[in-house]
């Protein structure tokens, strides 16, 4: 099968050798990156797509790459604190840790102490490509709003969070009941984790847990001047998003 063909989920990551590690620790716990190395990687200078998890902050989700393989880039993909858990702060400094982690060359750090064919990559830092979906845009944008300029060559924002998630109360959701607001108090979060975060957008109680200071969301940093430069950027967003409105996205653009 082509890898431009459409993949069972269940393979879409047999062409690529997995490494994961930590970029930073909270006590005993480790906050964990992903790195995905085409198992067809050519020598040379390599791309790297730095590829962001959505789930509205709450939960993790993946993606497939064939552009990876086209390129002979490598992903690089970070985890980050969860909402309820955490808020917005939590998530802000784990995005710059993993930014300081990685351009002080943590990634090639780490391969260089695995025994095999990858420990010797060499990284292209003048072609770094941030990108995700639903929250990984969030923070792929946000990264291109709050790192000094120079690190990231552009950033791709697949329906991106530009401003803190609400949306109307609906019967069903992903095709079961809709999970009621009782869900957000429980001790422990449901499961799967995006109910959790329907239930704060829908009750309205997202910026509540997430917290609302201006530097906290994209559009907020541009319009209070505290941003004034971002790599060049592609916004992807249907006008049927209920989830996210895609009026954030085309008010972001005009910012």
């Amino acid at each position: 099968m082509d890898r431009h063909s459409v993949v069972p989920a269940e393979q879409r990551l047999d062409s690529f050798n997995i490494y994961r590690t930590h970029y930073k620790k909270i006590q005993d716990h480790e906050i964990e990156v992903g790195m995905l190395i085409p198992k067809d990687l050519k020598p040379g200078l390599h791309p790297v797509f730095v590829r962001f998890h959505g789930g509205g902050c709450t939960g993790l989700q993946t993606g497939s790459y064939p552009l990876v393989h086209d390129n002979n880039a490598i992903v690089v993909s970070p985890n980050d604190r969860l909402l309820p858990e955490h808020n917005g702060n939590d998530i802000q400094e784990d995005l710059a840790d993993f930014w300081m982690w990685f351009k002080d060359g943590g990634v090639t750090d780490y391969l260089s102490s695995q025994a095999g064919a990858h420990a010797a990559v060499q990284l292209d830092y003048t072609r770094v490509l941030a990108g995700g979906d639903s929250a990984g845009g969030y923070l792929a944008i946000q990264s291109g709003l709050t790192q000094p300029r120079g690190p990231l060559s552009a950033i791709i924002g697949c329906y991106p969070m530009t401003n803190y998630l609400r949306r109307q109360q609906e019967a069903m959701f992903m095709k079961e009941p809709s999970p009621p607001e009782s869900i957000i108090d429980r001790p422990a979060p449901p499961r799967p984790r995006n109910r959790i975060s329907y239930a704060l957008s829908a009750c309205g109680r997202y910026a509540h847990f997430f917290g609302s200071g201006s530097h906290l969301w994209p559009i907020s940093l541009l319009d209070s001047g505290a941003a004034t430069y971002i790599p060049p950027t592609v916004i992807i967003h249907g006008d049927k998003d209920k989830a996210i409105s895609i009026d954030d996205s085309r008010l972001f653009a005009k910012s």
